[in-house]
């Protein structure tokens, strides 16, 4: 019971991931390309998708808070690397281990620019598809101390340093942004829809599509088999084959 619970594990992961993979592929073959132009006639939300390059919005170009970088969208993360000590029977064993302490997403409104005009992604801290990544840099923990010229590093404490990473849309990045829009106060504009994905990504359509499409296959063929696996397991365990002792015969030495 206990392997076939295993296989269980291992495989409804994948068949989750790749369905919401399909999903979103098939949203993006349903979901019709307009123009800012286009958008700006709707007076009710229409599902579509854009294409054009990232703009600043109407709060003007934003600022990356690591690395300094102007961008139209951020994102920053902090994770603490730590030694963790337990103590069983008598005994201390010391590991490694890592703890996210931070991780925002700028939710400022950014714009979208084509050959007909501009619409703005109201998007509330939405994921993006692919971000550039602006910084990755490991700080280690403690102080550097000189002592009659030999320099080396003081740390008192079990964490170890931090890692520090940032991820931006750059100004003038190529977006593709799927979303409900239409006409407002001051212009088109872009949201998450009632129904369906809200996707923006920084790959092309058909980049995106593909990998879509293929990472649903490799999720349903991986995810399925370990699926296949935890029913026969399953069944040989009802009709008291012991499995294991096969497969061990199997695998062992003659």
């Amino acid at each position: 019971m206990i392997i076939s619970l295993m296989f269980l594990v291992i495989g409804l992961p994948p068949v989750v991931r790749a369905y919401l993979r399909q999903r979103r592929h098939r949203a993006m073959r349903a979901t019709p390309t307009r123009t800012c132009a286009d958008i700006a006639e709707y007076d009710e939300p229409v599902t579509c998708e854009v294409k054009g390059t990232a703009v600043p919005g109407p709060g003007g170009p934003a600022r990356a808070p690591f690395s300094g970088r102007p961008c139209v969208w951020h994102r920053t993360k902090v994770t603490v690397r730590y030694e963790h000590t337990e103590y069983r029977d008598g005994k201390s064993e010391t590991t490694t281990r890592e703890r996210t302490v931070h991780d925002e997403v700028h939710a400022t409104p950014f714009a979208v620019r084509d050959h007909t005009g501009e619409i703005t992604i109201v998007h509330d801290g939405e994921p993006v598809d692919e971000p550039s990544r602006s910084l990755s840099h490991f700080e280690r923990a403690g102080r550097d101390v000189n002592l009659f010229g030999l320099r080396f590093r003081v740390n008192f404490s079990d964490i170890q340093g931090h890692r520090y990473e940032e991820w931006i849309i750059p100004v003038d990045q190529p977006l593709y942004v799927l979303g409900a829009a239409a006409a407002g106060d001051t212009g088109p504009v872009m949201r998450r829809p009632e129904k369906g994905p809200f996707i923006i990504s920084t790959r092309s359509e058909e980049e995106l599509s593909s990998s879509l499409r293929f990472g649903s296959y490799l999720g349903y063929i991986g995810g399925g088999l370990s699926l296949a696996a935890s029913l026969v397991w399953l069944v040989l365990e009802l009709v008291h084959v012991e499995p294991t002792a096969h497969l061990l015969r199997l695998i062992g030495p003659e």
